[in-house]
């Protein structure tokens, strides 16, 4: 009885109304105009798109930047974007794009077949770059790498609207570069007259142009007017602020300063779940993405594979699970679900505390070892490492958490000097094993810095089994290559392996045509306003 009457209290005073807002105005067609208000909990590094390679910086890319090859507006089938067409031939030695007519950036210039051409020998002659060594296959890329020729005989111009790649051998996942960010058209001038501030002065391609950067604080993107689709994008503006934990994004939301969060803190991931007058604005998706703790297995004590063998099996994946309110597939290896070429038959590493301890003995640590970890200054990643920090306790290793921001991370992780145990993700360029395989574990990827197989981990068997599978032309052969490669790099173990993410992210109702996408996670080129008849929220 009194629990009924404190209720009946509350109300009289006021219970905060958590539903939404506002309402959808009832529009049935898309409707231009207004300004798309996000943030992300990261900071963007860089704009320059053969640089960039996190998560963060790609939230700014996708919108400034089109490409060649596009993808679906919410999946991964590929589409006509800056090429109107393309042919492969039959050997699958050469790839010819043509051109939309009448092409420009932002400023109104003229983008050419050569600009291409530019970008991906920009891409193979920038130390920064990690994408150079993607084009291996192309004919003279491995020259220029080398700085034996400056220009790459495999990308030929026959005209200005006509660009033709030629391979070495052939690569069936070739086309699906041609979807990445570093090989947008660039301008040879524009890079040279803006020489370093090249990372901040972005010639757009794309539906959106740069209107400012406030580095770490936000990112202002409005429409651009020469972009090759004039129906796209429908927003007018779009603001990216930076730098916003997932807690403090939430509340913004809730106050009507959002209009969108992402990747919600547990607690309001738990709530907002529970709410069915939120539920239709609810986008949550397994993304092409993993998790793991990369080792650097150059060092001690992670040279011997029975010590990254003992920590797989120390750490227990359920307790990730649950610190993830369920919202994870646990991984048994770099694969994430549905990618053609996984093994599903492998399973996880099991918890065995025993074991672990059995495999440190017989490596020479049987009271264990003391080493650092570095993650980042997040919730999430805190809270995850910590739950790591306890399970490798039990078999004696003493872990030291180090916090660092998203971006110190990204920078420091592809150094040879960075450190030796940390967090790692991975989110696909492209859905084929090879962006996830090759990236991360093929020895030609490593480097002195930035170099995308961070663990440094040098295998000729794997290397030489991911060259036979990237030219493999017969799809069942090819897959049954890529199990192998799963298999090998199980037992190897440069990774401990963690969890495949579910992604949920809430939208406020009168945003319309909006859906995660598997590879880009945000694209807003399709996204849409639905507000009252002079731009105004409609109240509900």
């Amino acid at each position: 009885m009194k629990r009924a009457l404190l209720i009946l209290a509350l109300a009289a005073c006021g219970m905060p109304d958590r539903d939404p807002k506002w309402r959808p105005a009832g529009a049935t067609t898309p409707r231009r105009g207004g300004t798309l208000t996000v943030a992300m909990k990261d900071q963007i590094r860089t704009l320059d798109p053969v640089i960039a390679y996190d998560e963060a910086s790609f939230y700014g890319l996708v919108p400034l930047f089109a490409t060649l090859v596009g993808y679906e507006p919410h999946g991964t089938g590929l589409v006509a974007d800056l090429a109107e067409r393309w042919e492969v031939e039959p050997d699958g030695l050469a790839y010819r794009f043509h051109l939309r007519d009448r092409l420009a950036y932002a400023d109104g210039s003229p983008i050419v077949a050569g600009d291409v051409k530019y970008a991906m020998e920009r891409a193979l002659t920038t130390p920064d770059s990690p994408f150079g060594p993607m084009l291996v296959d192309v004919v003279g890329a491995q020259a220029v790498i080398e700085g034996k020729a400056t220009d790459c005989a495999g990308i030929t111009t026959p005209s200005p609207r006509e660009l033709v790649i030629r391979l070495t051998k052939p690569a069936p996942a070739f086309i699906y570069l041609m979807t990445m960010k570093f090989t947008t058209p660039q301008r040879a001038a524009h890079v040279a007259a803006a020489g370093d501030a090249v990372r901040r002065a972005p010639l757009a391609s794309g539906p959106f142009q740069l209107e400012s950067w406030d580095e770490g604080t936000k990112l202002v993107l409005r429409r651009n007017p020469n972009y090759w689709d004039p129906a796209l994008p429908y927003v007018d503006e779009l603001v990216m602020y930076e730098n916003i934990p997932r807690d403090t994004q939430f509340l913004m939301f809730e106050r009507g300063e959002l209009d969108s969060a992402e990747r919600l803190a547990s607690p309001d991931y738990v709530w907002i779940t529970q709410q069915p007058a939120w539920r239709p604005y609810i986008h949550t998706g397994t993304l092409l993405q993993v998790f793991a703790s990369r080792m650097n297995t150059t060092v001690k004590p992670f040279d011997d594979r029975r010590v990254r063998q003992a920590l797989n099996y120390a750490l227990d994946k359920e307790h990730t699970r649950k610190l993830l309110n369920n919202a994870a597939v646990i991984s048994h290896g770099i694969l994430p679900p549905g990618l053609p070429g996984r093994d599903d038959a492998l399973p996880p590493y099991p918890h065995d505390v025993a074991k672990a301890k059995a495999l440190l003995a017989e490596a020479g640590y049987p009271d264990g070892f003391e080493v650092d970890y570095m993650t980042q200054n997040d919730e999430q990643g805190e809270k995850l490492a910590a739950s790591l920090q306890g399970d490798l306790a039990e078999v004696g290793v003493r872990v030291r958490i180090q916090l660092v921001s998203f971006a110190t991370l990204a920078t420091v992780m592809g150094q040879k000097t960075g450190p030796a145990f940390s967090l790692t993700s991975w989110v696909g360029d492209f859905p084929d094993a090879t962006n996830f395989l090759d990236a991360r574990f093929h020895s030609r990827n490593i480097a002195d810095e930035n170099a995308l197989n961070d663990t440094r981990y040098a295998n000729p068997e794997l290397d030489a089994l991911l060259d036979a599978a990237r030219a493999e032309l017969d799809p069942a052969k090819r897959l049954a290559m890529y199990r192998r490669a799963e298999r090998i790099l199980y037992d190897d173990a440069p990774w401990i392996f963690d969890y495949h993410p579910a992604t949920t992210e809430v939208t406020q109702p009168y945003v319309r045509g909006f859906e995660l996408h598997p590879i880009w996670v945000r694209d807003y080129t399709h996204t849409w306003l639905d507000l009252g008849e002079h731009g105004e929220r409609v109240p509900r």
